[in-house]
């Protein structure tokens, strides 16, 4: 029989969730105006345009995640990047703008403040099961 395994789901403030509906049309924007710097060659405009959608682009995935699922170990389900995994005894320190540990961090800093005292309530949980031994680096 397998544990049950408690599953967190981030709520993201205002600004991020904004983001996230408007990331597939960065996507688009970035690849007209790289189509249109390389058919007019030219690269004032849209090589600076291209440049900014394609950070967004490219930056919101690395920011954003899906779930937090803890069971035997913390699986954390992001976009478009492969699930990363942290092992109870990897975790380093835990603080309001996030989870860090040895084999990967977990940021809380684009989360609304109930979502954060959520995830808080889970790992102080977890400390209190003595599945999480915080330690100094």
């Amino acid at each position: 029989m397998q544990k049950s395994e408690i599953i967190f789901k981030p709520k993201y403030n205002g600004s991020m969730r904004f983001a996230l509906i408007l990331w597939p049309a960065w996507a688009g924007l970035c690849i007209y105006f790289l189509y249109q710097g390389i058919v007019t060659q030219s690269y004032n405009p849209q090589g600076i345009l291209a440049f900014i959608f394609g950070a967004m682009t490219v930056s919101l995935p690395f920011r954003v995640f899906r779930d937090a699922r803890f069971g035997e170990q913390i699986v954390v389900r992001r976009y478009l990047m492969p699930d990363l995994k942290i092992k109870y005894e990897d975790i380093v320190a835990f603080s309001p703008y996030g989870l860090r540990a040895t084999s990967g961090n977990i940021s809380m800093q684009m989360l609304q403040y109930e979502s954060v005292m959520e995830f808080g309530k889970i790992i102080n949980k977890l400390i209190s099961e003595k599945k999480i031994k915080l330690r100094k680096n």
